[in-house]
C-alpha cells in the first residue's frame, strides 16, 4: 500500500499514515520504490544510467524512500556501475 500519496479511507477521509502495531512485520517494496512513476518519470521502468549522471529531480531528492545503506549504494556502488557501463 503506497503511502507517498493520501490514499482515500472508506469513510472518504485522506488517510496519510497508518499505525503499526508493535513488533509487527513490514515489508518494504524496493522494486515498487525503485520504478515508482511519480518519482521517476515516465520512463521509470526503463534503465537509464545517464539519470545518476545529472543532478538528481526534485521528485527524486524529496522522496524519503527508506533504506539504510541507500547513501552508500549512491556514492560508491553508483560509481563504480558507472564506470563500468562508460
Amino acid at each position: 500500500m503506497p503511502l507517498s500519496k493520501p490514499l482515500k479511507g472508506l469513510n472518504g477521509e485522506d488517510v496519510h499514515e497508518i499505525s503499526v502495531p508493535n513488533n509487527t512485520n513490514v515489508i518494504i517494496s524496493i522494486i515498487g520504490a525503485n520504478r515508482n512513476p511519480d518519482i521517476w518519470g515516465p520512463n521509470s521502468m526503463e534503465w537509464i544510467p545517464e539519470r545518476w549522471l545529472a543532478p538528481l529531480s526534485p521528485s527524486v531528492s524529496s522522496a524519503h524512500i527508506p533504506g539504510v545503506y541507500s547513501h552508500l549504494y549512491v556514492v560508491l556502488g553508483c560509481t563504480i556501475l558507472l564506470s563500468a557501463v562508460t
